[in-house]
């Protein structure tokens, strides 16, 4: 299988790109080769391969709709307008539904986005959604955690995302027998909200509760404060 990774510079696809490389033949972008917003570039880009991991895209829960705009709409709808039928891997984000704070969260919750930055991926996710019924391709979207070596914070340890799920989440993305589904992008972490209940496959077997006596509180590390939904 032929697999396009965008982004292919940044942090998420840096613990990725590894396993994928020795199960596919991988095509890594990222800026240099490109920008996205141009629809031009996504068609020559895509072209030839058989899935596309998109983690491009701006991950500043602080960024302003202008900053978010053309990385995180433009290059969206770019890739979805030229994939066709060719599978669509999507990184979503916790922040789509960061309102909910009490209860369990799972990936059957509606968006509910705390941010601007939430708000573009609740759009990634609802364009995959439509991409894939209008297309009949595959479009699978991840609802990404704190996706570090280990936890960066102790308010982190409920959302963290091991390199080793993370790859493991991918790589089911890409081989799993859905049209659209939206997976969690956690690992199987003690006492967390946030459920690891998937339609793909995903089994995460990290547990950040080892970290818990080595990380402290960070101030202003969290999903954005708001509703209490």
């Amino acid at each position: 299988m032929r697999i396009l990774v965008t982004g292919a510079a940044g942090s998420v696809a840096q613990q990725v790109l590894p396993a994928l490389k020795r199960r596919y033949e991988v095509r890594p972008v990222d800026l240099p080769d490109g920008d996205l917003s141009d629809p031009g570039v996504a068609r020559r880009l895509v072209h030839g391969v058989d899935a596309i991991v998109h983690l491009a895209g701006n991950p500043d829960p602080a960024a302003s709709w202008e900053d978010l705009h053309r990385s995180n709409i433009v290059g969206v709808t770019n890739i979805l307008a030229v994939a066709g039928g060719t599978r669509v891997v999507l990184a979503s984000s916790v922040h789509a539904v960061g309102q909910y704070r009490l209860g369990g969260v799972d990936a059957q919750r509606p968006a509910a986005p705390c941010c601007n930055y939430g708000a573009t991926k609740a759009f990634a996710e609802a364009a995959a959604q439509a991409h894939a019924y209008q297309t009949g391709g595959t479009a699978i979207c991840l609802r990404l955690g704190a996706c570090t070596p280990t936890p960066p914070a102790r308010q982190a340890l409920e959302l963290w995302l091991a390199p080793e799920d993370l790859q493991q989440l991918v790589i089911r993305a890409l081989e799993a027998p859905a049209r659209f589904a939206i997976a969690p992008g956690v690992s199987a972490n003690s006492g967390s909200r946030w459920s690891t209940a998937n339609t793909i496959g995903y089994r995460p077997a990290k547990d950040s509760a080892q970290y818990r006596t080595q990380v402290d509180d960070v101030p202003g590390w969290a999903t954005c404060e708001g509703a209490t939904a």
